[in-house]
């Protein structure tokens, strides 16, 4: 696999983690008005605030070593937001004391910012999530269990507590650095409706009044954000997308079906392989990165992977084929495909907004305005487009891809 270290390494591999990032807070949503949601919270993060683990690669082999037995033979630092993920290889040769089995693919140690730490019950929650698709044989991370015999445990690093656990390393590509023919982007919308299809059965109730700055019903928060982009035009197309989802979305969000979804099916997140060994082909075989998972609504899911996916081909044509391949394991009603393109817009807004923002609090961080040039050229492009026109466009798309491959 290849590796985007930011610090020097000797192993090739990640990838970047795209997630909320510790823009996130916690408060009822269920039912809530546009009002409710916009009220400020005390666990909101703050301009300016610091929130990113203070670690060192040598502190990490230490929590490695402590925490589960591994004598770390090779280690680097992978892209993140406001966490810090390390990328580890043991010592096979070393008996440990606490793993029964060193996985030979690696591990990444995650460390959650301080912000994120404060709620425990959610890394719970994600660790129960992984675990329950791995037994429904959808590929992803699962913890391991430490020296207390737990999934995560609380450190203090620096002045600051925070989460720290240990996943095992899925081998493979991103999404991001493979070729992408159609069939990979049909492949994606059906591997984000299998993924929400097995999240049913997971239990909700540490998920369900978790509220994050990057769930789309947090949407009009963003306004709060505006005040990092500095081009006018730019920010107008906020302003609309900003009112069109109050105006649309926010007062019918109760007629969107719900439930525990993924939240952040990005490029980046999207683990691929060959298809055979003597094969140029690649097919998607895992998720990782579940900091988003959440209970919201599935058209939020669907609009999230179609963003992501056309910001990966530069294209909007993309959607249609997100949506054939979705729509194969789950009917969109009409009401969510009328709404898909504010949606999309939104998602768009956030990313867009978001990594401004966050550059400013971590300026050498280069991975969170990495979509910024293609980001707004997208933005610009589909919300010059109608809603009817936009619809068109992608059905069209979806039916001539699945009329070609049925013949």
């Amino acid at each position: 696999m290849e590796m985007k270290a930011i610090k020097r390494s000797s192993t090739e591999d990640p990838r970047p983690e795209d997630g909320d990032g510790g823009l996130s807070e916690i408060h009822e949503t269920e039912g809530a008005t546009e009002n409710e949601i916009e009220t400020p919270n005390t666990d909101t993060l703050k301009p300016g605030s610091q929130i990113r683990p203070t670690v060192t690669e040598d502190e990490v082999r230490k929590l490695a070593e402590r925490l589960y037995g591994i004598i770390v033979l090779e280690s680097c630092e992978l892209e993140s937001y406001d966490d810090r993920n390390f990328m580890i290889q043991a010592d096979s040769y070393v008996k440990n004391p606490i793993l029964k089995s060193i996985n030979a693919s690696g591990y990444v140690m995650k460390i959650a910012n301080s912000l994120d730490s404060r709620d425990e019950s959610f890394f719970e929650a994600q660790n129960e999530i992984m675990m329950h698709l791995r037994k429904r044989e959808i590929k992803c991370p699962v913890p391991m269990q430490n020296i207390h015999g737990k999934y995560h445990s609380v450190e203090k690093l620096g002045s600051s507590e925070h989460i720290v656990r240990l996943l095992e390393y899925i081998p493979g590509k991103i999404f991001h650095g493979v070729p992408h023919p159609d069939e990979m982007f049909y492949q994606a919308g059906q591997f984000i409706a299998r993924i929400d299809s097995a999240l049913k059965g997971v239990d909700k109730t540490k998920i369900l009044n978790r509220q994050s700055i990057w769930m789309l019903e947090s949407f009009p928060k963003l306004h709060d954000f505006i005040y990092v982009v500095k081009d006018e035009h730019h920010k107008d197309i906020i302003e609309q997308v900003l009112a069109a989802f109050r105006k649309r979305i926010i007062p019918n969000l109760n007629e969107f079906q719900q439930g525990v979804i993924y939240g952040d099916f990005n490029e980046h997140n999207i683990i691929v392989n060959k298809k055979a060994t003597d094969c140029k082909d690649y097919e998607i075989t895992g998720i990782i990165d579940f900091g988003d998972v959440c209970y919201s609504r599935y058209v939020f899911e669907l609009a999230i992977a179609m963003t992501y996916m056309m910001l990966e081909s530069n294209d909007l044509d993309t959607g249609g084929l997100v949506i054939a391949g979705y729509s194969m394991i789950r009917h969109i009603p009409q009401h969510e495909k009328d709404v898909l393109r504010v949606a999309v817009a939104a998602r768009l807004c956030q990313s867009l907004v978001l990594g401004l923002y966050t550059a400013t609090v971590d300026s050498n961080n280069r991975y969170i305005l990495s979509t910024q040039t293609r980001g707004w050229s997208m933005l610009e492009a589909l919300w010059n487009e109608s809603d009817k026109d936009i619809q068109e466009r992608w059905a069209n798309v979806a039916e001539e891809y699945l009329t070609r491959s049925t013949k």
